[in-house]
């Protein structure tokens, strides 16, 4: 994660974007699509910050790799990868997350993500940028 990112964040959550202490954990295993593509997400969170890995699979069977970082605030959720591409959305119950995906130097398109796992999805969980979001 680059240090523009991390900042950008924090910016966030310092102009008032502060989350409740009831806010409801998304960490798990959350998939979606896009143009045919597979999205797999490895989500976790920590108070109101995020951290994941995603892997996209395209349809000739190529995966890519992609670490993102966010916030969850008052059921908002948003989250970005450090090449510039972004996501904004909001819960719809537990395990429902619908929202805007943007392309760093293009499109904006519709996304919805299921949740299929809730919790950890990896043994001893992600390991998180130094440096980002609160200690476990």
């Amino acid at each position: 994660m680059t240090k523009r990112l991390v900042f950008c964040i924090m910016l966030w959550a310092a102009l008032g974007q502060t989350a409740f202490a009831g806010e409801k954990d998304i960490t798990g295993l959350w998939i979606s699509s896009m143009y045919g593509n597979a999205v797999e997400c490895h989500l976790e969170q920590r108070g109101q910050f995020l951290y994941g890995v995603a892997q996209v699979t395209t349809r000739t069977g190529e995966r890519n790799i992609y670490h993102l970082g966010g916030l969850i605030a008052n059921g908002e959720v948003r989250a970005s990868h450090g090449a510039g591409h972004s996501f904004v959305g909001k819960l719809e119950g537990d395990n429902r997350i619908s929202g805007q995906f943007t392309f760093k130097d293009g499109p904006t398109i519709g996304m919805q993500a299921e949740r299929t796992v809730c919790g950890l999805t990896v043994p001893g969980g992600l390991q998180w940028p130094v440096g980002f979001g609160p200690s476990k």
